[in-house]
């Protein structure tokens, strides 16, 4: 075989190699102009070979990576400072219907003829992100159930929370009509007084119910800045009841500053909300006479740790390892998402959930929140 032929043969292997790849693969030169569109390209973009072929590539790029895409050439090509050129990375592709697309690319270099070309490899993650989109939903109703069985084990103390501001109404009302009918000439002085405390119980009730639609609505992640403090304190005032009738002990440590944190409120008080719920489940079945919950708030250098500790019965040594599996549960009528869930919002956020012993005996849970803004 002459040289000739070897280079017709290696070309002619390389061309059925390039038809044959399942990602789209794009060969361009060093100023951006398409040499090579094989037949995947030619699927995941809409182009054919010969429309797109001579064309600048960045026609197949939309702003801002289209306008900065010669200037990224033409940096490489004077300070050989690579950003993309010999890894990958998730970028925008722009179709020949207008439509945008998510795609991973990879691009390698090599020299011929001391030409330099670019081969870019590209596999489209419009399915992927789709999958990702269709998780992100199911975990978003996933949250959502949760919080609505939380609530429904809650719904004694929630009731008594607006019964109590709701009699309270009735009550000051009964009393200002007694006075009108009594002696409408010196009820004047009472009425004021006795119509400010229904203003004040109404606004009452109006918060709770306020704090109830926070938590069963359903939708996306929204973060914003909030003070944890009060994210824990409004947290507290849907257990006032429950913890009164189990005779639990319930003490609350806050920072000593307002600790602003970039969070979805929401999902934090339903972190909260479960390991309180826990807490007093455990002491609760274990029949503690004293039981007590402690909750500590503490700024550390990068996070801001909320720790959870009661003297319950605590965790068994062989269930510690499985205590934030999905459907792994000690409670007789548990469905064992609670923690897992818990875990999951952590995540999202930047932080951690975690376990270990109390030393009041018990169990103690600690959730992690950066300082810093995630997400």
């Amino acid at each position: 075989m002459t040289a000739k032929e070897g280079t017709r043969e290696a070309g002619n292997a390389f061309d059925a190699l390039l038809e044959a790849a399942v990602d789209g693969i794009i060969i361009i030169d060093e100023v951006g102009t398409v040499l090579r569109f094989n037949q995947a390209a030619e699927r995941i973009f809409g182009y054919t070979e010969t429309e797109i072929s001579g064309g600048n590539i960045k026609q197949l790029m939309p702003e801002p990576d289209r306008g900065n895409h010669d200037a990224y050439l033409s940096r490489y090509m004077r300070t050989g400072k690579r950003s993309i050129i010999g890894g990958g990375r998730e970028v925008t592709g722009l179709k020949k219907n207008g439509d945008t697309f998510p795609m991973f690319l990879s691009v390698g270099e090599t020299t011929r003829q001391k030409a330099r070309r670019y081969v870019g490899i590209i596999r489209d993650l419009s399915d992927v992100q789709a999958s990702r989109e269709k998780v992100r939903e199911l975990e978003e109703q996933l949250l959502h159930a949760d919080r609505l069985v939380i609530l429904g084990e809650l719904t004694a103390g929630i009731a008594h929370e607006i019964n109590q501001p709701l009699t309270a109404i009735a009550a000051y009302a009964d009393a200002g009509k007694r006075m009108i009918n009594r002696n409408p000439a010196d009820a004047t002085s009472e009425i004021d007084s006795i119509c400010e405390r229904i203003a004040e119980q109404s606004r009452r009730a109006a918060a709770v119910v306020q704090r109830l639609r926070k938590l069963v609505r359903s939708g996306t992640v929204s973060k914003g800045q909030h003070d944890i403090n009060q994210i824990i304190k409004n947290t507290l005032l849907l257990f006032e009841y429950e913890v009164k009738k189990s005779n639990i002990e319930l003490s609350f440590y806050p920072l000593e500053t307002a600790g602003e944190l970039y969070v979805d409120e929401i999902h934090i008080q339903q972190i909260i909300v479960n390991l309180i719920k826990n807490s007093i489940d455990a002491i609760s079945e274990a029949g503690s006479p004293d039981g007590r919950i402690e909750i500590r708030v503490m700024k550390r250098p990068s996070d801001v740790t909320i720790s959870v500790s009661d003297n319950g019965p605590g965790v068994r040594e062989e269930f510690r390892k499985q205590l934030f599996e999905s459907f792994f549960t000690t409670k007789p009528k548990g469905v064992g998402l609670g923690l897992s869930i818990c875990k999951t919002i952590a995540g999202a956020h930047g932080g951690s959930l975690t376990f270990a012993e109390s030393t009041q005996g018990g169990s103690t849970f600690t959730l992690s929140l950066p300082l810093e803004l995630i997400g």
